[in-house]
């Protein structure tokens, strides 16, 4: 394999985990929009109990896919492992257009891992954690900033292979608010 597609599949499972990050924030906030049943027959039970199972697990998924391109230098899918971008101006831009400071993003980054560490990934009982949910749209703006740049960079890679060009085309044809919008009717369209 090249240089050229070591980088590439570096670039496209970064830009993966940006879209499940992505999809998975719209449907656990598409899921909260859900009225719950009244408690009243087993089968309100039930669904309020899958509603909220389903939405938690939304949460999840995004959190530790959130992780990998963001979390611990160490993960071979964390945005610091693209050659192409310079740290400082990818911070300073995720914390310009988010709105916050470095060390608010400091704050946010370590909720996220102490979630993941301890919630998701483990279980410490009796540990109590600051709650990622209110922090999705911090994570969801950082990820659409970050898939954005590697979006970019998988543009302008020099690959002759008209299979991955095809790939990185239909890449870039899914834009953000496509993804938000297909998230959206997923949830919507719920089967329960």
């Amino acid at each position: 394999m090249s240089k050229t597609e070591k980088e590439y599949e570096l670039l496209k499972s970064v830009e993966q985990c940006c879209r499940d990050v992505i999809i998975n924030i719209a449907i656990h906030s598409e899921l909260g929009k859900v009225e719950s049943r009244s408690d009243k027959v087993e089968d309100d039970i039930l669904y309020n109990s899958f509603l909220a199972q389903t939405r938690n697990n939304a949460l999840f998924i995004a959190l530790l896919r959130w992780c990998q391109i963001f979390g611990a230098n160490k993960e071979s899918t964390h945005w610091k492992n693209i050659s192409g971008l310079c740290h400082k101006s990818v911070r300073a831009k995720i914390c310009n257009e988010c709105v916050i400071t470095e060390r608010e993003w400091e704050n946010y980054h370590e909720v996220a891992l102490s979630f993941r560490d301890k919630i998701i990934a483990h279980v410490d009982i009796g540990e109590v954690l600051s709650n990622p949910s209110k922090y999705t749209k911090i994570y969801l703006n950082s990820t659409f900033i970050l898939r954005a740049l590697v979006i970019t960079l998988m543009e302008e890679l020099n690959i002759d292979d008209q299979k991955l060009q095809n790939e990185i085309e239909l890449i870039s044809t899914l834009t953000n608010e496509i993804l938000l919008s297909q998230a959206f009717r997923m949830a919507e369209n719920r089967i329960f």
